[in-house]
């Protein structure tokens, strides 16, 4: 599934522009502990969280998800 079809799905849009939407998910997860996508979440995965931080910006990244 790409990331553009996640969106429209979600109802969602894209903020930052410089997020290509024809990226390739490959799995999801959903988790308020941000050592648990650290340590479970494969690259290219979807992140859904209720946090509003820099932290999940930072583990993203590091995780490499969207």
């Amino acid at each position: 599934m790409k990331l553009s079809e996640v969106i429209e799905h979600a109802k969602g849009e894209i903020l930052n522009l410089s997020v290509f939407s024809d990226y390739e998910i490959l799995g999801g997860c959903a988790a308020d502990l941000m050592s648990d996508v650290l340590t479970g979440v494969k690259p290219g995965a979807v992140l859904l969280t209720g946090l509003c931080n820099l932290q999940v910006i930072r583990t993203a990244e590091m995780a490499d998800v969207y």
